[in-house]
């Protein structure tokens, strides 16, 4: 089953969401939190521009999660251009 990917105006930390739903939108620090670890999909618990007190405060829980930052640099980075 394939996931729709959830566009960055959409996003609203407390919403609930794969990872990989994710995967589009850039330079945004987000941290999924999940009830069980082997849960695929979580809740948006994170959602800013940096790494402030408030991000780092997630990875001193217990509950499993999956901090997320894909790089819009490294992404232009990775691109091949045929000439």
């Amino acid at each position: 089953m394939s996931l729709t990917l959830i566009p960055s105006d959409k996003v609203k930390v407390g919403m609930r969401a794969e990872a990989s739903q994710l995967k589009g939108i850039y330079d945004k620090y987000m941290i999924l939190l999940y009830e069980n670890p082997d849960d695929t999909e979580g809740t948006l618990v994170f959602y800013g521009d940096s790494q402030d007190e408030e991000y780092a405060k997630w990875f001193e829980q217990d509950k499993p999660i999956t901090p997320i930052y894909n790089s819009k640099n490294e992404m232009e980075d990775m691109m091949v251009y045929d000439e």
